[in-house]
């Protein structure tokens, strides 16, 4: 299995105006230029000299989607989803060159944000097609799933646990995590490969710019985008505040809903941060959002650990006293966690917003 580091990968991506990707294929040393012409996506090709060396890059981000003040829902919806897209099928180019770490988180990023955006205007646009892309999404991920916990749990340990100075001998349960993780690897390659997938990310292109779905009355209108921005991001933000109500007594399922909510937030304040003109706003919000959802991480860390430590049968054997120091490990750190809860709930009151 062919590995590198986040200073040696595949790809190097840029942005154009409207977020659309510049990847560049160094097997076939030609870029692909991704222009939007409305809500679909038209290519050309064009040789780019650039060779594979040490400083390409080992995943791709995204860039501030330009969504104009004068823009309907369905094109908002078609910049977002094509936005998600563009990020997902970057990443599986850089994955399928060499398999970065990064690119597994950005790949499993991009599909939770596209169906992020799926449900968010569920309200505005309807259809099987729409229904059955969120699936499809979710069925990805899934398979990626094992891959991404497994790296997360491994850069877990080495910061963590290993580096307690009472800590026992760690090795034989990161080997049996890397063997796990590796296996991860395997499927999601397997995954990638899939011509299905291919298929997913064509189907998914062509419905955007037929606009093949049912709209609600306005959506098509020009200017609707922005009042459904504004009214999508305050009620996600008083579903968030709900869930964040004593959140330091919250059970970790209640937290966990707490963090999906703020999530969800945060993404869509990440799709229309460049649509009501105060950028400098909306990167602070958004980087609040971050802070928050930061925040919680101790007691996501506790309940991925404990479900990787199940997933290895770690419990019995000659990995039981490992994986019980790893276990109190991050108890103690979630139990840490609470006392930073009071303060997250009053962070949370004080947002500011941008919409």
């Amino acid at each position: 299995m062919l590995r590198c580091d986040k200073a040696r990968a595949g790809f190097i991506i840029k942005c154009d105006a409207r977020a659309g990707f510049l990847a560049v294929d160094y097997d076939s040393r030609l870029a692909t230029l991704f222009l939007r012409h409305g809500p679909g996506l038209m290519s050309h090709k064009t040789e780019l000299p650039s060779p594979l060396g040490d400083g390409a890059r080992a995943a791709v981000g995204g860039a501030p989607i330009r969504i104009a003040t004068h823009d309907s829902i369905e094109t908002a919806a078609s910049l977002i989803i094509n936005d998600c897209l563009d990020r997902f099928v970057a990443n599986r180019a850089i994955f399928l060159q060499r398999e970065t770490e990064e690119s597994v988180h950005q790949m499993r990023v991009a599909l939770r944000r596209l169906r992020a955006a799926l449900g968010l205007f569920r309200v505005a646009l309807s259809g099987t097609a729409l229904t059955s892309a969120a699936a499809r999404a979710q069925s990805i991920a899934r398979a990626l799933g094992d891959a991404r916990d497994g790296d997360v749990f491994l850069e877990m340990l080495a910061t963590g646990p290993g580096d307690a100075e009472d800590a026992p001998d760690l090795a034989m349960l990161r080997v049996a995590a890397r063997q796990r993780r590796d296996a991860g690897y395997s499927c999601a390659s397997k995954i990638l490969k899939d011509a299905a997938t291919t298929l997913f990310v064509d189907d998914l292109r062509r419905l955007l710019a037929a606009r093949d779905w049912s709209v609600m009355p306005g959506a098509e209108a020009a200017g609707s985008a922005r009042d459904f921005a504004r009214n999508a991001l305050s009620r996600l933000k008083k579903r968030a505040r709900r869930k964040f109500r004593d959140l330091a007594a919250q059970t970790p399922e209640e937290r966990h809903e707490a963090r999906i909510a703020l999530k969800k937030l945060r993404y869509a304040a990440e799709f229309f941060e460049d649509l009501f003109g105060r950028q400098k706003a909306a990167r602070a919000c958004i980087r609040a959002l971050a802070a928050l959802q930061d925040g919680l991480g101790g007691f996501n860390d506790l309940a991925a650990a404990k479900r990787q430590i199940d997933l290895l049968h770690a419990n019995e054997g000659s990995l039981a006293l490992a994986a019980g120091f790893v276990r109190g490990w991050f108890a103690h750190a979630a139990c840490a966690s609470i006392d930073h809860a009071h303060e997250s709930e009053k962070n949370f009151k004080d947002l500011k917003t941008f919409w």
